[in-house]
């Protein structure tokens, strides 16, 4: 049942998730979060900016802020799919659902229910953030920005022939599949 409702709304479904990366700073380490939108139908990813403290004011703010880059990049959504984070407050919810969004939980303890977030916070790891110490959160930032650009960009993707996702928008040329 659950893959059929993904296959059935991959176009318009959008997978959340945060991830951490611990910081160092004068006063210490400190953990920096940041949270992932990834648009499953095209694989497009949203990061927002890392924070000390993802409060609810700020996570209303993602939401926001992917649901204009979602409008942006021409890119619908109905369904927003998430983990039962409590980080993820009820106005997080509450923007999607004003923009009429529907919001998907995850059933408790079950990561693989967000396989699609989850798989891309571990390649974004193994790839590139387990390669650096970060300073401060405009290095994390400056780091995240330059992976999710080559990521939308420039990485080619297994799934979809080792093409690059703006190559696989195109479509096959006549003759090769």
């Amino acid at each position: 049942m659950w893959r059929k409702f993904i296959r059935l709304h991959v176009n318009t479904l959008v997978a959340a998730d945060f991830f951490t990366k611990n910081v160092i700073t004068p006063l210490g380490i400190r953990v920096a979060y940041c949270l992932m939108f990834i648009h499953v139908g095209t694989r497009k990813v949203y990061l927002s900016p890392p924070t000390y403290h993802p409060h609810e004011q700020w996570v209303r703010q993602q939401a926001r802020n992917v649901l204009m880059w979602l409008e942006d990049n021409d890119l619908p959504i109905r369904f927003i799919l998430h983990d039962r984070d409590a980080k993820l407050l009820y106005g997080f919810d509450r923007v999607f659902e004003n923009a009429g969004v529907q919001r998907v939980r995850t059933p408790v303890l079950a990561p693989d229910a967000n396989a699609f977030a989850e798989s891309w916070i571990g390649s974004f790891k193994r790839e590139c953030l387990n390669h650096f110490l970060c300073f401060s959160l405009g290095h994390l930032e400056h780091i995240t920005d330059e992976y999710v650009r080559f990521f939308n960009k420039f990485r080619p993707h297994q799934s979809l022939g080792n093409r690059t996702l703006p190559v696989a928008q195109m479509g096959s040329p006549e003759g090769i599949t």
